[in-house]
């Protein structure tokens, strides 16, 4: 992952911390979906800083998930970003089902705070149950929007006079003296053979980026558009090669001619 994919991360967990310190201390009661737009009538049926304590352990939660995400895949413990996404299904998945067992957060007529969510004889859903889904389910939807779309990105390949800079999910950067050899092949990936996502991104079969595994390139880091071709092959000294392919075929070749003046311009100087 290169340096811009942790600071999207980083902003993104910075920013629930944030909301969450708010929310432990029992205020900002306005970050919360649907509460917010309660009348103040209806506000004073529930225990604010309750629902603001329990909310913000929530986003805790949520932030500690997303922080596997960059851990796992800087330092290639990649169940660790298998974690990230599990607890934060686990999470939101127990936060429905705990706004929904009775009424936790809703004062009773004598102004305590129940200590179950007691069901209600009416057929409506409780306005806490729903406040909580809609937040939560707000906040995985970006989380999720977020990943897609940072995904699904097409990279950007920088090239300087001794190096190679990936920025894009799963990026890194090359030293040229780790390159041995860079060939364009006029075949898109697919043709070449995707093979098996090990732990990467698929964007449906089109955007690809991360780590595959294939029985004629082996071990491989994908930066590719699946289906577009020609495809770049950089090959170095004791790692993985790498792949890279724009949407844009003239894209591809544009980059491949700039990656050939450089190293001729290299080897020129070392003779």
């Amino acid at each position: 992952m290169s340096v811009t994919g942790f600071g999207v991360f980083g902003i993104v967990i910075v920013l629930l911390l944030v909301m969450a310190g708010f929310l432990l201390k029992g205020k900002g009661s306005f970050l919360i979906a649907g509460y917010n737009t309660m009348s103040k009538e209806e506000k004073e049926k529930y225990d604010t800083k309750g629902l603001c304590r329990f909310v913000g352990w929530l986003l805790i939660v949520c932030s500690l998930a997303m922080a596997l995400f960059p851990v796992g895949i800087y330092f290639e413990i990649y169940w660790l970003t298998y974690c990230g996404s599990a607890l934060m299904l686990v999470g939101t998945i127990g936060a429905v089902i705990y706004a929904n067992t009775g009424k936790r957060f809703r004062k009773d007529d004598n102004s305590k705070v129940s200590n179950v969510f007691e069901n209600e004889k009416s057929k409506n859903t409780p306005k806490t149950n729903k406040i909580i889904l809609i937040g939560f389910s707000i906040i995985v939807l970006l989380a999720i929007s977020g990943t897609l779309l940072y995904g699904a990105k097409e990279p950007t390949v920088n090239v300087f006079e001794d190096s190679i800079q990936i920025k894009a999910m799963y990026g890194l950067d090359i030293d040229f003296s780790d390159v041995t050899k860079v060939t364009l092949i006029e075949k898109s990936m697919s043709a070449i053979g995707v093979g098996m996502r090990v732990n990467g991104f698929d964007g449906f079969g089109e955007s690809l980026k991360g780590h595959f595994k294939s029985d004629s390139s082996g071990e491989s880091l994908l930066f590719v558009h699946a289906n577009a071709s020609p495809t770049i092959r950089i090959e170095r000294s004791n790692e993985k090669d790498i792949y890279i392919s724009f949407r844009n075929g003239g894209k591809t070749q544009s980059l491949f001619n700039e990656f050939n003046t450089v190293m001729n311009r290299n080897s020129n100087s070392k003779e």
